[in-house]
């Protein structure tokens, strides 16, 4: 039994560790989130992103500006990043990547606010997917 389980961890950690152009191991590829100010008529976006273990911090992002991060999903497949957001007459709270709708569409997952909603890039079908709706007023 314990030539199985050290063969078997053996093959654990030869996952882990593969090839030099392969390092994903078994948690899977590093995924990329990015969320950018897409609206129009100067609006300012207030952002402010996290998980349970990480607080990205606020931001105040102006026309064609981003807030990016970078991560692995968990063992345990339940990665999750949330955002509040604030844009002039709306507030709105949306999911910016969760590993059950997420990790079969991207890898890089950009994320579009427009002043109509909220937009996914769909990485493998190359289209963008409205997620949420709002009207933000042009003042």
């Amino acid at each position: 039994m314990k030539v199985l389980v050290t063969v078997v961890v053996g093959l654990m950690i030869m996952k882990m560790v593969q090839s030099e152009g392969d390092v994903d191991g078994i948690l899977g590829g590093k995924k990329t989130v990015r969320v950018t100010n897409d609206m129009t008529n100067g609006i300012s976006v207030f952002l402010h992103c996290k998980s349970r273990d990480d607080d990205l911090g606020a931001r105040v992002l102006e026309i064609g500006q981003y807030q990016e991060w970078s991560f692995r999903n968990n063992i345990g497949h339940t990665t999750l990043f949330w955002c509040n957001l604030q844009a002039r007459n709306v507030q709105n709270h949306f999911e910016a990547y969760s590993y059950k709708e997420d990790s079969a569409v991207c890898d890089q997952c950009y994320r579009s606010l427009k002043d109509d909603g909220l937009y996914f890039f769909n990485q493998y079908e190359k289209k963008w997917e409205k997620k949420a709706a709002w009207n933000i007023h042009a003042f």
